[in-house]
């Protein structure tokens, strides 16, 4: 299910919302605008691309 893997690496991203949750770990970080822009809109991020980013 493509919904569940990060556009950017492939891995699963662990998207609370796609798994059922009522949020998800994202909604409490901020996201480079660069990053978002790398991705499509309807797919979500992972954790480890998103402290990728930030630390480069």
């Amino acid at each position: 299910m493509e919904e569940k893997r990060c556009p950017l690496c492939g891995q699963e991203n662990h998207c609370g919302i796609v798994n059922g949750q009522k949020d998800c770990w994202c909604m409490t970080e901020s996201f480079p605008k660069e990053i978002l822009e790398a991705a499509p809109k309807d797919r979500c991020i992972c954790q480890k691309c998103l402290d990728t980013y930030n630390e480069d």
